[in-house]
Order: C-alpha cells, then sequence, then structure tokens
C-alpha cells in the first residue's frame, strides 16, 4: 500500500459515522458518552448515524451542546438488504431522510429496508457515504467484483452527485489493508472523495465487551458461540483523528470529513412550539377566538343570578344559596376574572392560544360524539381550561396555582392529560388522524431500558443457562426498585450456588442497566402537527399496527411538537354506562331534566355520610383497604377534603409520615404550628403540613424568594436529582434566599429539609382535584342510582375486586343480582324490574332497602329490550307471597359473564331472540349456532333454567341434541334455507321419556356450577358453613362492627387498638404485602355479611403462611376500631377446610371429600374432563359434584 507522508498536526476531522446504543443491541455506548470521549479527543463536530433510525438524535443534539460540538443528523440506512450512511445537511434532507426511513418501517417492522427508487428520489439534501462492514460496496470488493463496484459507485454518483463519499474505515481486521487500498483506487477512478471513518460501535476500547453481550442478545446465541457479527477484537471503538491519521493514510480522506460537516447546518430543537392548526373562524384571529369562548363560558359559569334547578333525580342534600353564599359567589367571580386576565396574558406571551383551541376542539368533539372525557393533572390548575371545558373543577374555589401548569419561563408545552372512556377511546383518535391528517399524527413512543431483572434475564440466557434457570433467576429479582443487581446476590445464589459465572452475571447485568432494549408505545400520548410527522421524525408501526414517532415524550417536546394524552380510563367508561342506564331506566318525569353527572351539587350530605363511613368498595381511587382506613380516620366532609384524601394516600405521604400529622390536627389532637409566619398562607389549608407540590412552588416562591420560573424549576430538579452537590447547590440558593426575607439560618435549613424529604413523593393539587371530581361523581351514583352504577361498574370492572365481591356489594346496598337468563340476559350489563319484598335486609349504607331478591318465575319478554313488570300488554301481575306489588331494579347478569360465551355468540343469540324468545332448550339449539362446550355452561350456568325448569335437565337436554342433531343453529338460517330443513327439524331429537327425573341441585352444586360457569353465586359460598361456625361461635363478620359502640356518648369516636379478641371466617378476597410494611401482609376476609382487613405481622406469617395461601380461613385476633373501619390483628389461623371437611379451598358441607368420577369416554378429540353426577349419570358434561368456593 502506497504510503502519505504524515503531519504531525492534527488534521481538521469530523466523526461521520457512528452509532449509539439507539441502535437498539447494535451499538453499546450512550450518545453522552460518545460525545464526551470524542470531545476530549479533540473533536469538534459529530454525526450519529444509528441503524434505520434517529432514536436518539435529540439527546445527541443535547449532549453536544453541553460541551459546544456541532451535531449531525444521520442514519446508517438499510437499502435493498445492505447499509448505506445518510447524513441530513439541512431540514431538506432530514425530512427526505425521515420519509425514507418511515416508508421502510412501515413496510416492514422486522427488516426495514429502503428501495433504490425511494433512494433515488429522496436524495435532495443527504449526503452519503458509501458504507463500512456489510455494506454492498465492501462485499464486491471482499469478492473481487471490481467491475460491479465500480457501477455500484457511479450509480450512487448520479443518484447523490458531489454529495457522495467512499467510505474508508477499519477496525484492524486482516484484509483491512488490502480492502482501503482497493477503494482509494477506486475513489481516484470514479472522482468520488474518500472520507475516512472510525465506523463507531462504541465508545472507549473497554465497551467491546457490552457489544458482544448485545451482540448475542440480538441474535438470541450463547457467548459461547460463533456469529459472524460478533467482534472478533476491540477495535471498533470512536478513535480520534490522531489514531485514525496512524491507520488511514490519506490526509485528503480525513480533510472531506471537514468538509461535510460545514455543509451541514441542521438544528433539530427550535426554542419554541409547533402546535397543530386550530380551526378559527374568519375573521378572527386564535387570540381573539380563544378571549371570545373564554368570556361566553365565564358568563355560564360565574355569571351570578338565581340558583339553577336542580336536575331530576339529584340529591337534596344541600341548602339553598343564602346571602353568604352571594357574598361568596360574588368574589369567586372577581377573583375569577382577574385570573382569567392574567392566564390570558401568559398564554398570549407564549403564543400558545392554538394549543389551547386544539384541546378544546378535541374535548368538544367528544362530547358532541358522546363519549366522556375529564381533564386532569396540572391543567386542571388553569381557569381558561376549565372554562373552555378541558377540565372539570374550578381552580379559584379549589385554590389551584397556575404557575404549576404555566408561567412565562416555561420552555414546551403544557403538559393536558385528558382520560377519556376507555370503550370508546379508538373513536376520538380515529377523529382526530381525519381532523389534523394522517400525515400529522402518530403516538409517541416508550423507551424500554434494561432494568434489573430483564438485565439478569438476558444476559443469563447469553450465558447459556437453561430456560427453567432462566425463568427462576429473572422472578428471583423484582421488576421495579433497585437498579444495582449485584444486590440480589443472595437470591440468585440460591438458585445457581455461588458460582463463577454468577459474579460475571451480575458484573454484565450491571454494565446493560439504563441501555435501551426496544421502542415502546405511549399509554396515550398522541402526537398532533402543523405539518407533516417526517419533518421530524420518522414514523414507525407497532406491534398492534398503531403508528408511533421514534422519540419518547421528553424528545417529543424538546422538537417543539405538541404532544396530547389521549388516555383511557375504565371509570368513565362506568359512568358513562351507568349514565346511559339510568336514562332507560329511569328517565325523567314530564318538564324534568336528565341528571347531568357533570353538574352535580358537590355537597350532597347522604353522599359524604357514606364516604365516611367508608362504604366506597367500587369508588373511584378511595375502594382499597388503606384508603377505606384512611377515610375512617380523615372523615371528608366536603370535596376540598376529598381532594386530601386523594393526595394523602400516596407513597411519598404514607412514606414521609405525613398522614398521621394531618389527621390528628384535621381532629383537633395537636395544635397546626408553622416552621415560620411566612408559611402560614401556604400551608393553613393543610394544617402546616405540606401536602402538594404546588406548596413547595410557593414556598420556594415566596419564603425563599425564588421568581416564578426559578421556583417551578427548582420544584422540578429537587424531584429528580439526589447527587449530594446538587442537594448542596439547591440548599444553598434556598437557605439564602430565605435569609433576604428575614428567615434565620437554622429555621431556612430546618425548612430546606422538610421540602428536601417531601418533594420527590408530593402529588399536584390539580391532579388530586380533577380526580376528586371523579370520586364524588361515582360515590354519589353508588348512593343514589346503585343498581345502574354496580352495573355499569360490573361491566368494565374498573376496580381491584373479583365479581363475587362486586355482586354482594350491590346486594349489601339491596340490589338484585339475577342470574343469566338466555329469554332476558343482553350481551351486556343491564337493569330489569323485579317486584319488592316485604323483608329486606338493612343497605350497607344504613339505609333500610326498598327490597331484595328475584321474582320466582318472571314473565319472559322478546326482543332486545327487558320488560318492565309494572306495565305493558301483559298487565300488572299479582303479587306473590312476600311481594309488595311495587317493583324495584335489579341487575341483569349478561350472556357473555357465561364462561366461553364471547360477545359475538352473546350478540348472535340476543339477534336471534328479535325473532320471538325461546321456548325450549332444542328451540335454542335448533336456532342459534353455538359450540357445545357454550350450550353446556349456558345450561349449568342457570341460563336454561326457564326452559328446561331446572339445571341438570337442561344440560341432559343439551346432551341428547348434541348426541342426536349434531349441528346447532340450522333453523337460524334464512327462510329458504329453514324450509329446506322444515321436515327434519319436525322429527323430535328425543321424547319425554329420554329423559329421566333428575334430583334437583343441591346448594353447594349450585354454588359450584354458578362460580365455574360466571364466576359468582346467587348466595354467597360462606352461607353453606354459617350453621357449623355459629356452632363454633365463629361470628359473621358484619358483627365486628356493632362491637366498640357500647357505652359510646352520642357523637364520640369509637377508636380502639385494643379491642375485644374475635374470631371470624371468609373468603380472602384481597392479599397485599407493600414493601414499605416491614414485611406486614394485609389480607381481607369476606362472609356473605361484609368483609374486613386483617393485619398479618411478619412473626405470624412466617408461622402460619401455609394458612395463609388457602383459598379460605378462619382467623383470630383482637379488633381495631377507627370510626366506622374495623381490623383484625391476627393472633391464630386455621384453614377452613380442617373445620368443614373438603378437598382444600372447597368444603363440602356432607362432611369427606368430594369425589370426582372422571368419564374418559366423554373426552372426546378435546380431551375435556366432564365428571358424571353419582346419583343421576347421564351426558352433563362439567363438574357436577358438589363444592363451592370454600
Amino acid at each position: 500500500m502506497p504510503q502519505s507522508p504524515l503531519s504531525s498536526a492534527p488534521v481538521p476531522f469530523a466523526h461521520l459515522h457512528v452509532r449509539s446504543w439507539f441502535s437498539f443491541l447494535a451499538g453499546a455506548s450512550s450518545p453522552e458518552a460518545l460525545v464526551a470521549r470524542a470531545h476530549a479527543e479533540g473533536v469538534r463536530a459529530m454525526a450519529l448515524t444509528d441503524v434505520n433510525g434517529v432514536y436518539g438524535a435529540v439527546r445527541f443534539q443535547k449532549a453536544c451542546r453541553m460541551v459546544g460540538m456541532k451535531p449531525m443528523f444521520g442514519a446508517e440506512v438499510t437499502v435493498e438488504g445492505q447499509p448505506l450512511v445518510l447524513i441530513a445537511e439541512n431540514q431538506t434532507g432530514f425530512t427526505n431522510l425521515n420519509a425514507m426511513l418511515t416508508a421502510a418501517h412501515q413496510r416492514s417492522r422486522e427488516a426495514p429496508s429502503v428501495t433504490l427508487s425511494e433512494l433515488a428520489t429522496g436524495s435532495d439534501g443527504l449526503q452519503c457515504l458509501t458504507g463500512a462492514y456489510g455494506s454492498h460496496l465492501y462485499g464486491l470488493i471482499d469478492s473481487l467484483r471490481r467491475e460491479e463496484a465500480y457501477h455500484w459507485v457511479q450509480h450512487l454518483h448520479s443518484v447523490f452527485g458531489e454529495r457522495l463519499s467512499i467510505e474508508v474505515a477499519t477496525h484492524v481486521h486482516a484484509g483491512d489493508r488490502r480492502r482501503m487500498s482497493v477503494l482509494e483506487r477506486l475513489s481516484r477512478e470514479t472522482g468520488v472523495s474518500l472520507a475516512a471513518t472510525a465506523a463507531a460501535l462504541y465508545a472507549r476500547a473497554e465497551d467491546y465487551r457490552r457489544h458482544d453481550l448485545m451482540t448475542c442478545i440480538r441474535h438470541n446465541i450463547t457467548i459461547f458461540e460463533d456469529h459472524p457479527e460478533r467482534p472478533g477484537n476491540a477495535e471498533a471503538y470512536l478513535r480520534g483523528p490522531h489514531a485514525l491519521q496512524k491507520l488511514i493514510p490519506w490526509p485528503k480522506a480525513l480533510l472531506r470529513t471537514q468538509e461535510i460537516a460545514d455543509r451541514c447546518t441542521l438544528d433539530l430543537i427550535p426554542g419554541h412550539i409547533t402546535p397543530p392548526a386550530a380551526a378559527v373562524p374568519p375573521p378572527l384571529s386564535a387570540r381573539d377566538h380563544l378571549h371570545a369562548l373564554c368570556r361566553k363560558a365565564f358568563a355560564r359559569r360565574y355569571g351570578g343570578g338565581a340558583a339553577r334547578p336542580r336536575p331530576a333525580g339529584a340529591a337534596q342534600g344541600a341548602a339553598s344559596p343564602g346571602k353568604n353564599a352571594q357574598k361568596n359567589a360574588r368574589s369567586t367571580r372577581k377573583k375569577a376574572a382577574e385570573q382569567l386576565q392574567k392566564e390570558l396574558d401568559v398564554i398570549g406571551r407564549l403564543d400558545l392560544e392554538e394549543f389551547f383551541l386544539v384541546v378544546h376542539e378535541i374535548v368538544d368533539k367528544a362530547r358532541q360524539l358522546g363519549i366522556r372525557c375529564a381533564g386532569r393533572g396540572s391543567a386542571a390548575n388553569s381557569i381558561v381550561a376549565y372554562l373552555l371545558g378541558i377540565t372539570g373543577v374550578c381552580p379559584v374555589e379549589n385554590r389551584l396555582l397556575f404557575e404549576r401548569f404555566l408561567h412565562v419561563g416555561r420552555k414546551g408545552t403544557p403538559d393536558i392529560d385528558v382520560d377519556f372512556d376507555s370503550e370508546r377511546r379508538e373513536e376520538i383518535i380515529a377523529w382526530m388522524e381525519e381532523r389534523f391528517g394522517m400525515e400529522q399524527t402518530a403516538m409517541t413512543a416508550t423507551l424500554i431500558t434494561y432494568r434489573v431483572r430483564s438485565a439478569v434475564r438476558d444476559v443469563a440466557k447469553a450465558f447459556g443457562w437453561p430456560m427453567e434457570t432462566v425463568n427462576r433467576l429473572s422472578k428471583a429479582v423484582p421488576p421495579y426498585g433497585s437498579r444495582v443487581p449485584a444486590e440480589h446476590r443472595v437470591r440468585l445464589e440460591q438458585i445457581v450456588g455461588p458460582s463463577p459465572l454468577l459474579d460475571k452475571l451480575l458484573e454484565m447485568a450491571h454494565d446493560l442497566m439504563g441501555a435501551p432494549r426496544h421502542l415502546g408505545l405511549h399509554s396515550g400520548g398522541m402526537i398532533l402537527s402543523r405539518t407533516p410527522l417526517t419533518e421530524f421524525t420518522p414514523v414507525q408501526v407497532s406491534a398492534n399496527g398503531v403508528k408511533v414517532v421514534q422519540f419518547d415524550k421528553d424528545d417529543v417536546e424538546a422538537l417543539g411538537l405538541v404532544k396530547f394524552d389521549v388516555l383511557g380510563l375504565r371509570m368513565l367508561a362506568t359512568l358513562s354506562e351507568a349514565d346511559e342506564l339510568m336514562q332507560r331506566h329511569t328517565p325523567p318525569g314530564p318538564g324534568a331534566r336528565p341528571l347531568d353527572i357533570d353538574e352535580l351539587p358537590l355537597d350532597d350530605t347522604a353522599t359524604f355520610n357514606m364516604i365516611r363511613a367508608s362504604k366506597t368498595l367500587g369508588v373511584f381511587q378511595i375502594e382499597s383497604q388503606g384508603q377505606l382506613h384512611l377515610l375512617a380516620q380523615h372523615q371528608p366532609e366536603n370535596f376540598q377534603d376529598l381532594i386530601n384524601e386523594i393526595a394523602l394516600f400516596r407513597p411519598g405521604p404514607l412514606q414521609s409520615g405525613m398522614v398521621h400529622p394531618f389527621v390528628r390536627r384535621r381532629r383537633g389532637l395537636e395544635p397546626v404550628s408553622y416552621p415560620h409566619p411566612l408559611l402560614e398562607p401556604l400551608l393553613r389549608d393543610t394544617y402546616g403540613v405540606i401536602v402538594y407540590q404546588e406548596q413547595v412552588l410557593e414556598v420556594a416562591h415566596r419564603f425563599a424568594g425564588m421568581p416564578l420560573d426559578a421556583a417551578d424549576e427548582f420544584r422540578r430538579l429537587m424531584s429528580k436529582f439526589r447527587d449530594p452537590g446538587e442537594m448542596e447547590g439547591m440548599r444553598t440558593q434556598f437557605v439564602a434566599g430565605a435569609m433576604r426575607n428575614g428567615v434565620d439560618e437554622a429555621t431556612a435549613t430546618a425548612v430546606f429539609e422538610n421540602v428536601a424529604n417531601f418533594v420527590g413523593y408530593g402529588f399536584c393539587r390539580s391532579h388530586a382535584a380533577a380526580f376528586a371530581k371523579t370520586v364524588y361523581q361515582s360515590a354519589y351514583l353508588k348512593r343514589h342510582h346503585t343498581a345502574a352504577f354496580m352495573a355499569a361498574f360490573m361491566q368494565h370492572r374498573p376496580g381491584m375486586y373479583n365479581l363475587m365481591t362486586l355482586e354482594e356489594e350491590a346486594r349489601r346496598f339491596g340490589v338484585p343480582v339475577l342470574g343469566p337468563d338466555v329469554n332476558r340476559s343482553m350481551a351486556r350489563y343491564d337493569l330489569e324490574r323485579v317486584p319488592v319484598r316485604r323483608a329486606g335486609r338493612t343497605r350497607h349504607d344504613g339505609e333500610a332497602a326498598r327490597g331484595e331478591g328475584e321474582a320466582a318465575r318472571q314473565d319472559r319478554g322478546p326482543g332486545l329490550g327487558v320488560v318492565d313488570l309494572g306495565s305493558g300488554a301483559q298487565g300488572r301481575p299479582e303479587p306473590a307471597r312476600g311481594e309488595t306489588g311495587q317493583t324495584m331494579l335489579a341487575i341483569r347478569k349478561p350472556l357473555s359473564a357465561v364462561q366461553t360465551m364471547t360477545e359475538e355468540a352473546a350478540r348472535a343469540v340476543v339477534w336471534e331472540r328479535l325473532n320471538g324468545p325461546f321456548t325450549s332448550v332444542r328451540d335454542l339449539y335448533e336456532r342459534v349456532a353455538l359450540t357445545i362446550d357454550q350450550f353446556r355452561n349456558l345450561a349449568r350456568s342457570g341460563a336454561l333454567d326457564s326452559l328446561a325448569g331446572e339445571s341438570r335437565r337442561a344440560l341432559w337436554e343439551v346432551g341428547l341434541l348434541h348426541r342426536r342433531v349434531k349441528e346447532p343453529g340450522q333453523r337460524g338460517m334464512d327462510a329458504r334455507a329453514a324450509s329446506a330443513q322444515h321436515l327434519l327439524f319436525d322429527l323430535a331429537p328425543f321424547e319425554p321419556e329420554d329423559v329421566p327425573d333428575l334430583a334437583s341441585l343441591t346448594l353447594d352444586e349450585r354454588l359450584s356450577w354458578d362460580y365455574e360457569t360466571h364466576h359468582a353465586a346467587r348466595i354467597h359460598p360462606m352461607t353453606l358453613a354459617r350453621r357449623t361456625l355459629v356452632a363454633y361461635e365463629i361470628r359473621p363478620i358484619q358483627s365486628c362492627f356493632g362491637l366498640g359502640r357500647v357505652g359510646r356518648a352520642e357523637g364520640a369516636r369509637n377508636d380502639s387498638r385494643d379491642g375485644p379478641v374475635v374470631t371470624v371466617a371468609g373468603i380472602a378476597m384481597l392479599r397485599q404485602r407493600p414493601k414499605t410494611a416491614n414485611g406486614v401482609m394485609f389480607l381481607t376476609l369476606e362472609d356473605e355479611t361484609g368483609f374486613v382487613q386483617t393485619v398479618i405481622y411478619a412473626h405470624v406469617l412466617e408461622r402460619l403462611e401455609h394458612v395463609f395461601r388457602q383459598a379460605s380461613m378462619i382467623v383470630r385476633g383482637r379488633l381495631q376500631v377507627m370510626g366506622n373501619w374495623r381490623g383484625l390483628v391476627v393472633e391464630q389461623a386455621w384453614a377452613l377446610d380442617g373445620m368443614l371437611g373438603g378437598y382444600e379451598g372447597h368444603a363440602s358441607m356432607a362432611g369427606g371429600r368430594d369425589r370426582m368420577v372422571i368419564r374418559a369416554a366423554d373426552c372426546g378429540k378435546s380431551s375435556r374432563v366432564e365428571v358424571q353426577n353419582s346419583r343421576s349419570g347421564g351426558p352433563l358434561g362439567g363438574t357436577t359434584s358438589g363444592g363451592g368456593l370454600l
């Protein structure tokens, strides 16, 4: 190879071909590490060229700005299966690069590749390097096809002209010197400049091992296997220009890199936002339109005048507004007007009018479509957001701080999160794509980075451990928490022993921490752009077909794009469905307005009574056992108390010990104090305790004298950084500012420590206020429209409890739950009227029920509707014995609640029912095409009882029909097909004598069949055990709530940690072991009368853990009393099985163990296990033995 003289002076040089770990296991260093390395080598410009993407571009530019380095943006693009390096000179080039990558990714998720025609049409503004290892040119040269190499370079030259360079690089492999000589000769022959690169895959030579490990993980091989892409040495690091000069002996090749860098002028971070275009009616400007909308809404919200009449269905808990209320309204109006003007000024200075108008347009369209939505997060601090209908709580009345949301020093877009009805969220997303353009909308990405568990798992696989061991190792590591793999050594050592390989596993797992593994999809962050997104980013497709950009939310904000969080909330779906059920089954009378749950009075006495009584199972955010305990202590009396309740029950306040001082001060058990008088106006409404993030901002602003933008930055930094140096710097700034306000140093330091301990865990007051609105709405509906709310809740299941618990809760509130019925059930939960019985049990909220229970034989109505037993052609039926002649609403379970009955199958039954009600099991079988498993489960669930009289008989008939008719649903075809089948179906598939006199189901059999087919039963399992339990003085759980009240003065609280020792039994409905509870388990037991939380300390848990794993148990312990809350500190426990007999978890009241006789002949091809009832036999299919969930 000819040698050129090398100058001792450094040659101007820029790195043009550098991968980061944003090549997803094909590069091994972060952009920040690469920039730091290049800067240390004296490099002044560098391009980031990750594989088929620009995922790390924003972080790369930020890192370059920190050290004064010029960034360039490109990608190692796969073209027809092989890589070329493309670098954007300007915005045109970057847009073309993104467009090519978008087309490639949307064509193939697994192997994106750009076509030569796309390369030709999109080459403007792009510098092209021919690529290094793995490129087409290198392959042609290595295979001695030099003429083809010449033509390939000529083809690229015809596309890029002088913007093409032949890349020359070496990782010091055999053959590199020969190849470089050929490349240099090819450069002279074609006239295409030579450009020297490091083709870097990592920053430092010692990062080689991480790159090798990542390569093994990417190709799913072990470190003991060979692969062409595994590195043969540690030479693919980011060499400086001096080192490259020694390996690439052509100074012009290095100078060429600087020429290219000089032509690249792109800046990705603009410093301003680019909102989508709002729909502004001409000739108004966006500012005029925003102001007009706010003025109109202001008059409606704060206009005063007579109080609006309450809508039909609204409770009458609050008094009419008097003089004080009118005075408060005038004061609120004045403050609101001042706040509105202030906010409009800030929004105007930040040029955000269109942003607010766009969000308003989206929520307004959602409401037009009947899609419930609710804004939350810091946006609830804004009166503009409130007036535009984005949020639902008044920031003036709730003392919310606008500066937490927006101030003149804020950079980027404000954060507005809007929850939508989860079932209809896709509708609003589809509308947004149509409204703003498919090319201008996509979802935000999330970067899935290595945590301890995923790192341990991938390293263990690469190290060659068997998958069984790999699974055990990964499960031994918690999914969240520690970021240091070595902290889990003891657990891992118990699995693989003290192996030297374990030491290396922990070391290499630590090496992977924080590295991106793959791209994920943000839960709701939708980007809306004024211009095509390819001007900012490639757009690829997620695994479920959703368009997604290549940046996460922070990078999107830095690019100046607007991200709008379109989140799905199942509680909003519950509220919507409950509202629809109310309007359908309890419509308002003539002249009355329907209940608007968005405009409910927020002072309903009955609702707050229910909340204070901790009867909030199913209520948004306050249904957990911990919340029930806090409710009993806190005793919320108004909407402000609800806001505090939500903010208090968070990990931070609970861990930092803020909750108990707050509650004690609220109840007057300890005096309210403030570290300094300046803090009193800031902390007065939270009794001197810092509860909210907004309070931290105000403390920094008013107490420490920081400007609002600096105070907000202080709040943000304090919540992120825990570096001692950072903390000390913030302490100095805070204390100095407070001392300038006349605060002594000791007090200022103490306040800083208090803030520092809190701020990382604090909750946003506006977020709590927005959630409190939904809390109140769900509580109101549960209290006043229980049937509709609970039916909707069971349909959408937004909470944490199982279906059995939800059905029992409905019954405790006086609402019957009716099982599935093929002639009455729909595809979704619905309501229907049933006769009111005279003897009703007490409602769970303390009020007498209007009645409960199901009519033994209700008239069945055809079609999609539900027959109202109080009207209609059939007239009012005569009251049965025990009935009053009145009716009440009950919940009817849907056909889709039955095991194996999909929504599609349920809809098929309902549609066929439009042709007339089903008259027999045979009629159903012949008209609807269901699977045999679906027919069997319908029979066993009781859904065919109205046709056959009893579930066992229905199951027998299904078996006979399956054997003799075979194909179901033949008569449900169109009329011509039905006519052709007429004679066939006139032949009876079986005679009455084919069905023997079958024994009725026993209670425990009925319970077992119910649980197996629709996950809950018409009676609680504990009912079957009650006689035996009473004989052993094992109390019903509800009796615990009567203890602790005797002898108390009226109005006095009955709190006690030293109550009587009681013994109760029940089913374990919830188990919790919080990390912060020092090994304590909280286990909630439920019986037919209610539920109670038990507290199991570590020493008891260790001794009786085998009992607490059971489905049901007996526990004895000391009762704790806190208002209406009861807890049991467990001292002893027994498996309920030991008391009653039966197999584990399933008690048999007859004693002994249920005998399960398996008929192998009935298993068939599906290998389905069927159990023959020992008394009747026959083709029953499924378990017919006794036993429930006990």
